[in-house]
């Protein structure tokens, strides 16, 4: 993304900016897993650093980070949305954590492509699933997702959503940035 993907403006907002106000939706509390990076964030919005040892293990070390404040602050649940997925609607999310009723990860599949971080997840049983995953450095999501009491949402449970390729239309290059930005909202 020549820069810092996150930082990146799509229709006046940062991609940040985006995930943030989709979450502030359906969540209390949010928080962004920053890895090792420095990022200016809302007030109140607390930046997540990458837990030692597990610092710059990939998406698996973010989550953790997350897990660890959930916990400081008594959530049994957590939602991930990467900032890389700015058309994720909120009636998404809602549908996430309403499948988690007896389930520990909650996450979609479309079109037979895994999207495992927009997903929801019960803190403690996953914490230590992260946290075991991690230290033997099994840093894959889908696999460790599945391996888990799941539940995966197929196309066909996402229907009302509207057009799926929009939702689930990942941002990962200035092209398709570019492309997101002359697409209607």
């Amino acid at each position: 993304m020549a820069g810092e993907k996150a930082l990146r403006l799509l229709r006046g907002q940062t991609l940040l900016e985006h995930a943030l106000n989709t979450l502030a939706t359906t969540c209390d509390r949010l928080a962004v897993s920053s890895g090792t990076r420095e990022l200016e964030l809302p007030k109140g919005v607390p930046a997540l650093p990458d837990l030692e040892p597990h610092v710059q293990q990939g998406p698996l070390s973010g989550i953790l980070a997350g897990f660890g404040y959930a916990r400081t602050q008594a959530c049994d649940r957590m939602l991930v949305l990467a900032c890389d997925l700015p058309n994720v609607p909120p009636a998404l999310l809602k549908l996430l954590l309403t499948s988690l009723s007896d389930q520990d990860v909650a996450f979609c599949e479309h079109g037979g492509q895994p999207e495992p971080l927009v997903c929801a997840l019960r803190v403690e049983p996953m914490f230590k699933a992260v946290t075991l995953a991690l230290s033997e450095n099994r840093l894959k999501v889908v696999p460790l997702w599945k391996a888990a009491r799941c539940r995966l949402l197929v196309d066909s449970d996402l229907v009302n959503l509207g057009s799926l390729e929009r939702t689930f239309a990942n941002v990962n290059t200035l092209e398709e940035l570019s492309r997101e930005e002359q697409a209607r909202p």
